[in-house]
């Protein structure tokens, strides 16, 4: 049985949609990098999900990259919270949800979630702990 995981930015421009079967744990975690730790978020993914961002206005959808430049950030312009990390790979999009825009929130004691810490990694190990970790099952729509 499936169950959909639904929220959206503070201010409504950025809404996100998580299909997962009713088993499928989240594994929710923080990344230690510095633009994450700045924005408290927490990510989840489900590689077996099925993840929908929907940008009802995509003209306050800032994509920001940095360091190796392998993910893209969309972070709502208007409310500054961060929807989720997007890395194309083969033509196949994938990604990380911050599980803050999901309403209701995620029963979780957050100062029990890990702190990732993903600086070691060359770029080849990190793609493949994406394609292999990450929700590949992505669609952005505007709408």
């Amino acid at each position: 049985m499936a169950n959909t995981l639904e929220g959206a930015c503070h201010c409504g421009a950025i809404g996100v949609a998580l299909e997962v079967e009713d088993d499928t744990p989240l594994s929710p975690r923080h990344c230690g990098c510095s633009f994450c730790r700045k924005h408290g978020s927490l990510y989840v993914s489900a590689p077996s999900g099925r993840l929908t961002i929907t940008l009802a206005e995509p003209d306050l959808v800032s994509r920001y990259a940095f360091g190796h430049e392998t993910a893209t950030f969309l972070v709502c312009a208007r409310c500054g919270a961060i929807a989720a990390a997007v890395c194309e790979m083969e033509g196949r999009l994938y990604s990380v949800l911050n599980s803050n825009l999901l309403e209701p929130p995620l029963d979780v004691d957050r100062a029990s979630v890990p702190i990732a810490d993903y600086e070691a990694e060359d770029v080849p190990g990190r793609l493949a702990r994406r394609k292999q970790r990450w929700i590949g099952n992505v669609a952005i729509v505007e709408g």
